[in-house]
């Protein structure tokens, strides 16, 4: 088990694939370390997202029932605190995975150990397309990975 595992994101339309992503968190690591996007940073998304607050509340209503050590904050950019942490873990999925490699780079450049870096899976809906809150959003699927009826 690893002490440390640090991971951020929108978590936008708080749905299966959001869940699955924290458990594999959860059970890797003794202490979680998570960014949840603030709304500036969200903002460069090309669609609307739901607020801070919300995103952070679902986040956190479910690490509590998970009952793991966590730490939550306010992620203005893709790095957050993982450039200057004296150790850890980050968990990225496919669609992270260069910018855990920029972190690492940053690290080095700062004198620190990179750290190590492990590949998340990504949930696929029934259609065997990745469930994600654009899918959702969109109305192609639900929050559990579902296709909407008239979508397949």
């Amino acid at each position: 088990m690893r002490r440390v595992v640090v991971l951020g994101g929108t978590f936008d339309l708080f749905h299966r694939g959001h869940r699955l992503l924290l458990s594999f968190a959860a059970s890797l690591g003794e202490k979680l370390i998570i960014g949840v996007t603030s709304d500036e940073f969200a903002s460069e998304k090309k669609h609307s997202v739901e607020p801070f607050e919300t995103r952070l509340n679902n986040v956190l209503s479910f690490l509590q029932e998970k009952h793991v050590e966590f730490e939550l904050f306010k992620l203005d950019d893709f790095a957050g605190p993982s450039v200057s942490l004296e150790e850890g873990t980050l968990l990225s999925t496919s669609e992270t995975l260069e910018n855990s490699i920029l972190i690492n780079k940053i690290r080095r450049g700062k004198g620190l150990r990179p750290l190590e870096i492990l590949l998340a899976p990504i949930l696929e809906a029934e259609d065997s397309h990745p469930i994600s809150s654009s899918r959702i959003r969109r109305g192609e699927i639900d929050e559990k990975g579902c296709l909407k009826v008239g979508k397949a």
